[in-house]
C-alpha cells in the first residue's frame, strides 16, 4: 500500500519522491511565497494620513456644532423677544386702565417692576407716561416771524392768507391747547432681560386718548350741537334777535376784524 510523506507517494519498493511528488512540493512553496508577498502589499494608513483625517472630521463636527448653538440662541431670543412684546402691552393696558380710573396728571410719570408673576423673573419693565406740552401761542408766533425772515417774505405792509389763518388761530389756540394737552399721553415701556452675557432689550411706544377731554373744543366753535342752537326760542317779532343788522345784535358771538395796510381787507360780521 502506497505511503504519503511530505506530499510525495512512496510505492513499494521506491528509494525516494517521484516527479510528481517533487512538482506538487514546488507549486505549494510558490503559492506560499505569493500569499506572503501579497498580505506585504496590503499596507494600512500611516500616522499622518489618520492624523489628517481627524483633523477634518474635527472641523466639520465643529462647524455642525456652531451652527445648531446658533440655532437654539435664535430661537430662544425669538421666544423672548415675542414674550417681551406681549408683557409690555400687558403692562401698557394696567397702566392705562389705572391711569383712567384715578385721572391723569399734568407732569411725567415712570413705573418699574419684573414679571415674576408671569414666570419671566429675568425680565424688567420701565415705563414712562410722557405729558404732552404744547408751545404757547407766543412760541409759535417768533417761530413763524423766524421763518418768514429766513424765507425772505417777511413784510409788514402785506398780510396774506396764511397771516390770517395764523391770527385766527391765536385766538382759539389755549383752548385747542389746553384739550390736546389733557387728552393725550405718550407712553413708552423699555423690558431688559439677559440671555447669558448679553443684554437684550424692547421698547414698545404708544398714545392714550381721551375722547372725552375733547368735548370742551365745540364751545370754540370748532362743532354745533344742540346746545348751541337756540333758533327755537328766537321772536321772529323782535328785530334784534335777527341776524344782520348791526355787528352787536343777535344771539351769537360776532368778530368784526378789519386788516389795515393791504388790498385785501376783510370784514368779518355783520359790521
Amino acid at each position: 500500500m502506497p505511503v504519503r510523506r511530505s506530499g510525495v507517494f512512496l510505492g513499494p519498493g521506491a528509494g525516494g519522491p517521484s516527479k510528481a511528488g517533487k512538482k506538487k512540493s514546488k507549486q505549494g512553496k510558490e503559492r506560499s511565497n505569493k500569499g506572503k508577498a501579497k498580505a506585504a502589499d496590503q499596507t494600512g494608513f500611516t500616522l499622518l494620513e489618520v492624523l489628517i483625517a481627524v483633523a477634518i472630521l474635527a472641523v466639520v463636527m465643529t462647524s455642525m456644532l456652531a451652527s445648531q448653538l446658533n440655532s437654539m440662541q435664535a430661537t430662544r431670543y425669538a421666544r423672548d423677544i415675542t414674550a417681551a412684546a406681549l408683557l409690555a402691552e400687558n403692562v401698557i393696558v394696567n397702566l392705562e386702565f389705572e391711569h383712567r380710573q384715578e385721572g391723569w396728571v399734568s407732569s411725567d410719570q415712570e413705573f418699574e417692576g419684573d414679571f415674576s408673576d408671569q414666570g419671566y423673573p429675568d425680565m424688567d419693565w420701565v415705563c414712562t407716561v410722557h405729558f404732552i406740552e404744547l408751545p404757547e401761542y407766543n412760541q409759535l408766533l417768533e417761530a413763524k416771524e423766524g421763518a418768514d425772515e429766513v424765507s425772505g417774505s417777511s413784510d409788514d405792509n402785506v398780510v396774506d392768507a396764511g397771516d390770517q389763518a395764523f391770527g385766527a388761530l391765536g385766538m382759539v389756540w389755549p383752548i385747542v391747547k389746553a384739550a390736546i394737552e389733557n387728552s393725550i399721553r405718550k407712553v413708552d415701556c423699555t423690558v431688559k432681560w439677559k440671555q447669558g452675557k448679553l443684554e437684550h432689550e424692547f421698547v414698545l411706544q404708544t398714545f392714550w386718548t381721551d375722547p372725552a377731554a375733547l368735548l370742551q373744543l365745540p364751545g370754540a366753535g370748532g362743532e354745533f350741537t344742540e346746545e348751541d342752537d337756540n333758533s327755537g326760542s328766537e321772536d321772529p317779532t323782535d328785530p334784534s334777535s335777527r341776524g344782520g343788522g348791526s355787528g352787536s345784535s343777535g344771539s351769537g358771538p360776532r368778530v368784526n376784524q378789519r386788516l389795515q395796510g393791504s388790498p385785501g381787507t376783510q370784514n368779518l360780521g355783520g359790521g
